[in-house]
Protein backbone atom coordinates (compact mmCIF):
# COMPACT_ATOMS: atom_id res chain seq x y z
CA UNK A 1 0.00 0.00 0.00
CA UNK A 2 3.52 2.46 0.87
CA UNK A 3 4.64 2.08 -2.81
CA UNK A 4 0.79 2.56 -4.26
CA UNK A 5 0.36 5.80 -1.90
CA UNK A 6 3.94 6.65 -3.11
CA UNK A 7 3.47 6.55 -7.15
CA UNK A 8 -0.74 8.18 -6.74
CA UNK A 9 1.79 11.31 -5.00
CA UNK A 10 4.73 11.34 -7.90
CA UNK A 11 1.52 10.77 -10.48
CA UNK A 12 -0.37 13.53 -9.08
CA UNK A 13 3.10 15.72 -8.27
CA UNK A 14 3.92 15.19 -12.32
CA UNK A 15 -0.15 16.03 -13.83
CA UNK A 16 -0.32 19.09 -11.43
CA UNK A 17 2.60 20.80 -12.81
CA UNK A 18 1.96 19.60 -16.28
CA UNK A 19 -1.82 21.35 -15.92
CA UNK A 20 0.04 24.45 -14.30
CA UNK A 21 1.77 24.09 -17.34
CA UNK A 22 -0.70 24.16 -19.87
CA UNK A 23 -3.31 26.85 -18.24
CA UNK A 24 -0.10 29.39 -18.77
CA UNK A 25 0.19 28.05 -22.55
CA UNK A 26 -3.42 28.21 -22.72
CA UNK A 27 -4.04 31.32 -21.41
CA UNK A 28 -1.59 32.50 -24.07
CA UNK A 29 -3.02 30.66 -26.98
CA UNK A 30 -6.70 31.54 -25.57
CA UNK A 31 -5.86 35.11 -26.20
CA UNK A 32 -4.82 34.91 -29.32
CA UNK A 33 -7.20 32.92 -30.79
CA UNK A 34 -9.47 35.56 -29.19
CA UNK A 35 -7.65 38.08 -31.33
CA UNK A 36 -8.01 35.82 -34.50
CA UNK A 37 -12.06 35.64 -33.50
CA UNK A 38 -13.04 39.02 -32.91
CA UNK A 39 -10.11 40.40 -35.74
CA UNK A 40 -12.25 41.56 -38.71
CA UNK A 41 -9.51 41.21 -41.09
CA UNK A 42 -9.28 37.25 -40.00
CA UNK A 43 -10.42 34.84 -43.00
CA UNK A 44 -13.79 32.52 -41.75
CA UNK A 45 -11.40 29.48 -42.17
CA UNK A 46 -8.66 31.23 -40.07
CA UNK A 47 -11.82 32.20 -37.19
CA UNK A 48 -12.82 28.32 -37.36
CA UNK A 49 -9.16 27.27 -37.21
CA UNK A 50 -8.88 29.22 -33.80
CA UNK A 51 -12.09 28.17 -32.74
CA UNK A 52 -11.26 24.63 -32.98
CA UNK A 53 -7.78 25.27 -31.62
CA UNK A 54 -9.00 27.05 -28.48
CA UNK A 55 -11.69 24.22 -27.48
CA UNK A 56 -8.98 21.69 -28.16
CA UNK A 57 -7.28 24.14 -25.27
CA UNK A 58 -9.84 23.95 -22.60
CA UNK A 59 -10.73 20.62 -23.41
CA UNK A 60 -7.35 19.52 -22.33
CA UNK A 61 -7.11 21.32 -19.50
CA UNK A 62 -10.40 20.30 -18.61
CA UNK A 63 -8.59 15.90 -19.32
CA UNK A 64 -5.95 17.38 -16.88
CA UNK A 65 -8.12 18.78 -14.07
CA UNK A 66 -10.42 15.63 -14.25
CA UNK A 67 -7.35 12.98 -13.95
CA UNK A 68 -6.13 15.31 -10.79
CA UNK A 69 -9.70 15.23 -9.17
CA UNK A 70 -9.60 11.64 -9.85
CA UNK A 71 -5.91 10.76 -8.36
CA UNK A 72 -6.78 13.42 -5.42
CA UNK A 73 -9.57 11.01 -4.54
CA UNK A 74 -7.79 7.72 -5.38
CA UNK A 75 -4.79 9.32 -2.95
CA UNK A 76 -7.78 9.83 -0.34
CA UNK A 77 -9.13 6.29 -0.90
CA UNK A 78 -5.79 4.54 -0.23
CA UNK A 79 -4.69 6.96 2.94
CA UNK A 80 -8.13 5.86 4.69
CA UNK A 81 -7.45 2.19 3.11
CA UNK A 82 -3.88 2.32 5.22
CA UNK A 83 -5.11 3.73 7.86
CA UNK A 84 -7.74 0.92 8.40
CA UNK A 85 -5.45 -1.43 7.85
CA UNK A 86 -3.08 0.06 10.71
CA UNK A 87 -5.78 0.14 13.03
CA UNK A 88 -7.39 -3.30 12.68
CA UNK A 89 -3.98 -4.58 12.81
CA UNK A 90 -3.73 -2.75 16.52
CA UNK A 91 -7.01 -4.22 17.78
CA UNK A 92 -6.22 -7.44 16.38
CA UNK A 93 -2.77 -7.69 18.14
CA UNK A 94 -4.63 -6.26 21.14
CA UNK A 95 -7.50 -8.61 21.06
CA UNK A 96 -4.94 -11.02 21.28
CA UNK A 97 -2.99 -10.07 23.65
CA UNK A 98 -6.19 -9.50 26.07
CA UNK A 99 -7.41 -13.15 25.08
CA UNK A 100 -10.01 -12.36 22.91
CA UNK A 101 -9.77 -14.76 20.16
CA UNK A 102 -13.60 -14.83 19.51
CA UNK A 103 -13.23 -10.90 18.31
CA UNK A 104 -9.93 -11.82 15.81
CA UNK A 105 -11.91 -14.19 13.81
CA UNK A 106 -14.65 -11.00 12.85
CA UNK A 107 -11.37 -8.82 12.71
CA UNK A 108 -10.01 -11.18 10.31
CA UNK A 109 -13.15 -10.68 8.11
CA UNK A 110 -13.03 -7.26 8.44
CA UNK A 111 -9.20 -7.19 7.48
CA UNK A 112 -10.14 -9.50 4.35
CA UNK A 113 -12.10 -6.97 2.80
CA UNK A 114 -9.57 -3.85 3.89
CA UNK A 115 -7.17 -6.25 1.50
CA UNK A 116 -9.95 -6.42 -1.47
CA UNK A 117 -10.21 -2.56 -0.92
CA UNK A 118 -6.73 -2.08 -1.43
CA UNK A 119 -6.29 -4.62 -4.42
CA UNK A 120 -9.39 -2.26 -5.68
CA UNK A 121 -7.20 0.61 -5.29
CA UNK A 122 -4.47 -0.59 -6.82
CA UNK A 123 -6.41 -2.35 -9.93
CA UNK A 124 -7.58 1.69 -10.16
CA UNK A 125 -4.59 3.21 -10.48
CA UNK A 126 -3.60 0.61 -12.71
CA UNK A 127 -6.76 1.97 -14.99
CA UNK A 128 -6.37 5.22 -14.74
CA UNK A 129 -2.39 5.04 -15.45
CA UNK A 130 -3.62 2.83 -18.74
CA UNK A 131 -6.62 5.27 -19.95
CA UNK A 132 -4.15 8.45 -19.58
CA UNK A 133 -1.37 6.60 -21.53
CA UNK A 134 -3.94 5.75 -24.45
CA UNK A 135 -4.92 9.26 -24.33
CA UNK A 136 -1.66 10.20 -24.46
CA UNK A 137 -1.17 8.04 -27.68
CA UNK A 138 -4.18 8.99 -29.05
CA UNK A 139 -4.17 12.84 -28.69
CA UNK A 140 -0.45 13.29 -29.89
CA UNK A 141 -1.42 14.69 -33.35
CA UNK A 142 -3.24 17.70 -31.52
CA UNK A 143 0.31 18.59 -30.39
Amino acid sequence: MDEVLEMLDKTAKRIQKTLDESKEKASKQTTAYEKILQSKEASEEQKIRALIGKTLELNRLERLSSQLSLLYALQIFAFKVKVLEITVSNISNQLVQSGVLKKNAELGNVKKNIDALRILVEAQYESLKEIRENQNKNLSYIY
